[in-house]
């Protein structure tokens, strides 16, 4: 597979490999090596409020929540990196089809969740299928405006994707299955629906910025420049 590409890409069974597909199945060895850690979790109080990721975080047990799955907590965008867990769970995630090394592994584990419409700008985005079924809908840039950049999701749609008319969108559905690989560049919008209990990994991998001088991403450009000033004065405090 190539990477860096200017579209996204589905892969059919490209992670097959994966340790993960056959023991991620069982919940007992997940329990196992996720060691019972505090995990942060995303809570929603309403159906609008999980269509547009206005969530509130709290701290859970890994058992707790995943012995008590349903659609109002959700597991998403959980960098495995940053936690106390068994050294097997990043093992069951190698896949020699990318040799280098990602940047990290975020984990999204739910229960008819979904996660509202967004892009990425500094990196590339390869989601791997490891339980269940899982849908994304896939948008071009230009189609969509960003919210605020002060707000706590800047890099979210400001529309409702799940409520759009799509007769005046051109949206690519991709249904995903174990096994499966969707590539997704970091200009691309895309929201997503887990069918039942679903379970992926994303990887993602850095991207050479030159793609932000093209025109039709200056405003992603501006962006970029005005984050980094804002996480340099935060980190201030």
């Amino acid at each position: 597979m190539q990477y860096n590409l200017e579209k996204p890409a589905l892969v059919k069974k490209g992670a097959i490999g994966l340790k993960a597909i056959e023991k991620w199945k069982r919940k007992t060895y997940l329990k196992n090596k996720f060691n019972n850690v505090l995990i942060n979790v995303e809570h929603y109080k309403s159906e609008k409020d999980l269509q547009m990721s206005k969530a509130k975080i709290k701290q859970v047990r890994f058992n707790d929540y995943i012995n008590n799955l349903h659609n109002g907590w959700y597991i998403a965008d959980c960098c495995l990196e940053n936690l106390d867990i068994s050294k097997d769970i990043l093992e069951d995630l190698f896949n020699d089809n990318r040799p280098e090394e990602a940047a990290y592994h975020s984990l999204f584990l739910g229960k008819d969740t979904k996660s509202g419409c967004h892009l990425h700008v500094d990196q590339d985005f390869v989601i791997h299928q490891i339980v269940g079924n899982k849908i994304v809908y896939l948008l071009d840039f230009e189609q969509l405006e960003p919210r605020s950049l002060f707000s706590r999701y800047n890099n979210f749609s400001k529309k409702n994707f799940f409520t759009l008319d799509e007769a005046k969108y051109k949206i690519t559905r991709v249904e995903l299955e174990p096994g499966d690989m969707l590539f997704i560049p970091p200009w691309t919008w895309h929201a997503v629906e887990n069918v039942g209990y679903s379970i992926a990994v994303t990887k993602a991998f850095d991207r050479n910025k030159d793609y932000l001088n093209e025109k039709r991403f200056k405003k992603l450009k501006t962006r970029n420049k005005l984050q980094k000033i804002i996480d340099f004065f935060s980190n201030l405090y």
